[in-house]
Formats: structure tokens, sequence, C-alpha cells
């Protein structure tokens, strides 16, 4: 299903609610400045550190790795990265192989690419058919269950930020292709009652072209899988619950919505967030509000990492050595959430906060 013209701006929301208090910040240190704004990060088997360019600044390159003087440069070469669509989602297989989600246009079907960093060749695509997409879907975030080879992505949909909530996972099969769209319109994947907030505390709204501004209310959004591909994370945008459910039935194609629906378990309490990362029973996650990443442990929460200039990190990645790469871009403050200004205020970063205790 080609996605709608506003799917790139439904990308923002992922915002915050205060979290339980926690220890102390952590310091972190600047991988990389940059004039337009990060989306999410990845980290290879060997340390390397590749983001993908946020939609929502139109960005000419849409991949990038993170060079060993510092910089940073299209990946896998200027061509290819030109090439891609709109790209938010990126992870990092262990046998090397960067997954990119694009998330397709009003022209083009949503694909999944891998990218082999070992060879240095392309290892594979798959579209995503018309099936398993709604009119406003929003593919913007996946997770890989390297076991059993199966992509499972994030359709927030309402990506025209306004229209019907329909959200639903797509599984695809890496081995065959095959596809299908489970779990639309379960109450876990639905936005809460509030409507996202903001890092100042008040309420998200989007403003159209048409000059209406409407509170945002954003379902299904984070998703990660644990590294022993045991279950699957998820949950909305909006602070509530962090659910899980297990990979292989989720990967099941013979299983039922309603098995689906059955198996999905709470975990404990969320903020509202953008992206998470997932290390053994530990759940992090970006904690819009709070200018944070927060972790999820034994069903509570606290900070790993808190500062004023970690305005909206949007994406976290774990790093080999335990250490986490997170993405700051002010997503809060482009023109469809800031009242058809940009009040961005470069640089933005890619961070790394050290190994968490």
């Amino acid at each position: 299903m080609k996605a709608p013209l506003f799917s790139l701006l439904a990308l923002a929301l992922i915002c915050l609610q205060p979290a339980a208090q926690g220890q102390d910040a952590l310091p972190y240190g600047t991988l990389v400045e940059l004039d337009q704004r990060p989306g999410n990060p990845a980290v290879g088997p060997d340390g390397t550190v590749y983001f993908s360019m946020h939609p929502m600044d139109g960005p000419e390159f849409k991949i990038m790795r993170l060079e060993d003087d510092g910089q940073s440069a299209p990946y896998p070469s200027a061509e290819f990265s030109r090439s891609l669509g709109a790209v938010i989602g990126v992870f990092v297989t262990r046998d090397g192989v960067l997954w990119m989600l694009d998330m397709g246009s009003p022209e083009t079907n949503a694909k999944l690419v891998g990218w082999s960093t070992v060879t240095d060749t392309l290892h594979a695509v798959h579209y995503l058919p018309n099936e398993v997409s709604v009119g406003n879907s929003f593919h913007q975030d996946f997770a890989i269950d390297e076991v059993r080879g199966r992509a499972f992505i994030a359709d927030m949909s309402r990506g025209d930020m306004v229209g019907e909530s329909l959200p639903a996972i797509v599984v695809i099969d890496l081995n065959t292709g095959e596809t299908r769209r489970v779990l639309q319109g379960v109450a876990a994947l639905q936005p809460k009652d509030d409507p996202v907030a903001n890092v100042d505390g008040n309420p998200m709204t989007f403003t159209g072209a048409d000059g209406v501004t409407t509170p945002l209310r954003l379902g299904l959004n984070p998703i990660g899988i644990d590294q022993a591909n045991r279950y699957v994370y998820f949950s909305t945008i909006t602070p509530g619950p962090m659910y899980r459910i297990d990979a292989a039935l989720l990967g099941d194609f013979d299983a039922s919505d309603k098995q689906l629906a059955a198996a999905i378990e709470e975990v404990g309490p969320k903020p509202t967030s953008d992206g998470i990362a997932v290390d053994g029973d530990t759940v992090y996650i970006t904690n819009l509000e709070a200018n944070a990443i927060t972790a999820l442990h034994d069903g509570k929460l606290h900070h790993v990492a808190q500062h004023e200039t970690m305005s909206w990190p949007d994406g976290v990645a774990v790093a080999p050595d335990g250490s986490l790469i997170v993405t700051i871009n002010q997503l809060h403050k482009v023109p469809p959430f800031n009242g058809g200004t940009d009040g961005g205020e470069p640089p933005f970063m890619v961070v790394r906060i050290a190994a968490p205790e």
C-alpha cells in the first residue's frame, strides 16, 4: 500500500511523560553533530554505528555511517543512500546485515531492504504488498527475529496523523518473503486517551495545511526484541503499559489473531516514548518529556541518563559493549508540531551513553 503524503510526518510522535524518579543522569559522549535531524541508530557486531536521517527534514541521503574520523558519510554509497525514499527504522543483525525500512511514498510501496556490511552487497529487498497495509499506513520501525527469520514491522497507521487509527504488526518471513498483517484493532496497539505530551508538558498537536490544529493521539510505535529472540516488546507512543509477546508465536503464520491477542503480556509501565531497545530483561526507552533514557527492569522505571540537552531522544540501540547509542533531534520543534515554524536549533546529535551498571 502506498504511503500517504503525510506519512512522513507521523514519525514525530514519540514523546513523553515523566517516569519514576531514578538514578542520577550519566554523562554522554557526542559521536557526531549534524545540521539535519537523525532518525534512528543501529550498531553492527563490530561496533560500527549507522543511523537514518529523519524524513521530516527531507534529507538527500537517508542512511549514514559514522566514520573513524568522527564524521558521517552516506552508506553504503551516496547513490544508494540517495535512492531510498523515507527511512526511520534501522537494525543490524549478528551476521552484519543492515536492515532499513523504507516507508514508501504516494508512488511507491514500503519495503524492507537488507545490505550486507560484510560483503558490501545487497542482501535482500522485501516489498510490502497492498494487502498488509491500510490507506494511512505508517510503517516506521521494526524488530528482527534472527532465530526464525522473521521481521515484525510496527504500522502505527494515522500516517496523516488525524485519520482512522488502525495500528497493526506486519510479519515478514525473511526466508520466503511471505507477509501478513496481524493484531489490527487490538486494544494494546491503540492510542491511549491522553494526547501525546511534549517536552514542555503541553499536549502535542498537529497543524495541517488547512490550518486546523488537532491533538495527537498515536498508537503502536516502539518495537524491539530481546537478544535471545524470545519476546517481542512493543507499546504505544502515549504513556501506558509496555507489552511483550512470544516471538515464535508472533512469527507463526498459522496463529490466529485471537491466539496472538491472548498471548500479549504487560511487563510494566512506560513513559511517553519513541524508540526502545532491549538488553537482557531490561527495556531502554526514549523518554521524551523527561529528556532521558529510561530503563524498565523488573516492572520498575528508572533513568539511566538525563540531561536538558537530550531534547527528544528519538531512537536507541545497544552496542556490543553494552553502551547505548542515542539519536537526539528536537523532533517536537518541526513545523507541523510547532505552529508552522521550525524551532529546532542545530546541532542535532548522535551520542553514546556509558553501559548502565
